[in-house]
């Protein structure tokens, strides 16, 4: 079985389509953290449950001797009550069940922290939990709703649409809208000025992998291969 392609078609599959709001989607790396992957906005893409537990099954296949890439899926596979996952549909069916079952228990007054909400000082570096009818009274005292857990990297900027956003991990863009329009700006930038060439190596071998290869890319992989394919249509 062609794992290679069974993995590109989901990635290529998950880049194009309009996300479904009433959907639950799991980010994913394209090229792995262990294989030289980032958190760039052009390395992630958004896939059903059971499309990332295909992902990473694939993955493992095609690169058996990674370790970090095992450890993942059977993370995945098992869960934290390590009991075997019997089918992705299952997996998929679950993911969504638990995804709307937490949001019910953890709602209104069945949450143990209703009432309270989070804030945090920029000059002190301090959190605090403070009854939310009291959040007025402390913003203006100059503090923010919210929790900080790295009080030197508190906001970053998206470089799509330049708003100052928080978040736990680094990251370029503040939602995946804005991820979209960064790879949809760049879709045509790669190949800038040597349209004729891929064209001209995609005639001559018949292989877009080739193809890319010859022009010094990694190959039809992820956005390459959709960007490509783009400039091919055009």
């Amino acid at each position: 079985m062609d794992y290679q392609t069974i993995y590109k078609t989901i990635i290529a599959r998950a880049i194009t389509r309009k996300n479904d709001s009433t959907e639950y989607y799991e980010s994913h790396h394209i090229i792995p953290r262990c294989l030289g992957g980032s958190n760039d906005p052009k390395n992630l893409v958004d896939l059903t449950a059971r499309e990332h537990f295909i992902a990473h099954l694939c993955l493992v296949k095609i690169h058996p001797g990674n370790g970090a890439l095992v450890r993942a899926a059977v993370m995945m596979a098992c869960g934290s009550t390590q009991q075997k996952r019997s089918a992705n549909r299952i997996y998929e069916w679950l993911r969504k069940k638990h995804s709307v079952a937490m949001q019910e228990l953890q709602g209104g007054t069945n949450n143990s922290q209703f009432g309270s909400v989070w804030i945090f000082n920029k000059s002190l570096k301090e959190n605090k939990k403070i009854k939310a009818v009291d959040l007025p009274i402390w913003i203006e005292q100059g503090w923010e709703s919210g929790r900080v857990y790295d009080f030197d990297n508190i906001y970053y900027t998206c470089v799509a649409c330049g708003a100052q956003f928080r978040h736990l991990f680094e990251k370029q863009t503040c939602s995946s809208k804005c991820r979209k329009k960064i790879r949809d700006e760049q879709k045509f930038q790669v190949f800038e000025g040597r349209e004729e060439e891929l064209k001209t190596h995609y005639n001559n071998t018949k292989s877009m992998n080739k193809a890319l290869k010859a022009m010094g890319y990694p190959g039809a992989i992820s956005h390459y291969y959709y960007w490509a394919k783009l400039v091919l249509k055009s």
